[in-house]
């Protein structure tokens, strides 16, 4: 079998398997998973307001998903996905919270950035550590997790008693907070579509541009096909750690509730 065609097949096949198991697992359960998937796929793309709630979703997680790949290019398996969206999301929530008034353009903008710096600080923590303690990435992604939930569940728990609307949820944001798009949602039946989505496709299209056509990608790729011959070539491993792939985890999830 040739590579591009593996490349294809792969995913077409897990994603039938997965279909597969889904039907097994609920006729053991006595449901009809003709009827369950027939509901599935009418509920996702029956209507404009399904598709425009697909596309919302789908934001977010292209940009998660481009931080693991990048990661994953490196030759790094970073378990850490949670726990870098979740600070990012909390700190952008809370600064949302805390300047109500503010314009919607430098609104964006900062929660944008704090999102970025919040999930960057999270994920150098086990980047630094694999780089110059050898530690594994996985266990240590694994704990900042957790670490990450309980104090962000604790952080919550001391915002100011105005921010809350129940003992464990928040207000809403303002709408000077959300990428909210009024003619996006009209198009597709009052969906919650947003702007999201173009900076999702714009981020691939930069990713991919960076990954193949760039210094920097050539080093990220090297390192992750071997580590020790780009070290001797003087390609250093520790540069290319973790930033890039926290930075769309986080900018992700900052925009995850809107």
């Amino acid at each position: 079998m040739s590579k591009k065609l593996q490349q294809i097949s792969v995913p077409l096949i897990s994603v039938f398997l997965g279909i597969l198991l889904g039907a097994i697992v609920m006729w053991i359960f006595g449901y009809d998973a003709i009827w369950g998937y027939e509901e599935l796929f009418y509920t996702a793309f029956g209507s404009l307001r399904g598709i425009g709630e697909i596309f919302r979703a789908m934001g977010p997680l292209v940009l998660i998903g481009l931080g693991f790949a990048v990661a994953s290019r490196a030759g790094f398996f970073n378990v850490g996905l949670p726990g870098q969206a979740l600070a990012g999301w909390i700190l952008s929530g809370w600064f949302a919270l805390s300047h109500p008034d503010m314009p919607r353009p430098l609104m964006i903008l900062a929660t944008i950035a704090i999102a970025l710096i919040a999930g960057g600080i999270v994920g150098a923590i086990p980047g630094i550590l694999r780089a110059y303690l050898g530690t594994s990435e996985v266990i240590v992604t694994i704990m900042m997790n957790y670490i990450v939930l309980y104090v962000g569940n604790a952080f919550i728990h001391a915002f100011p008693k105005d921010f809350m609307q129940s003992t464990d949820s928040t207000i809403r944001v303002g709408a000077n907070a959300t990428y909210q798009t009024p003619w996006l949602s009209e198009l597709t039946g009052n969906s919650r579509m947003n702007i999201g989505i173009f900076f999702a496709i714009i981020a691939v299209a930069v990713i991919w541009f960076m990954l193949k056509k760039t210094t920097l990608g050539f080093e990220i790729r090297a390192v992750g096909l071997n580590p020790h011959a780009s070290e001797y070539a003087g390609i250093s491993d520790k540069k290319n750690d973790y930033p890039l792939n926290d930075y769309f985890r986080c900018l992700g999830r900052s925009w995850w509730s809107c």
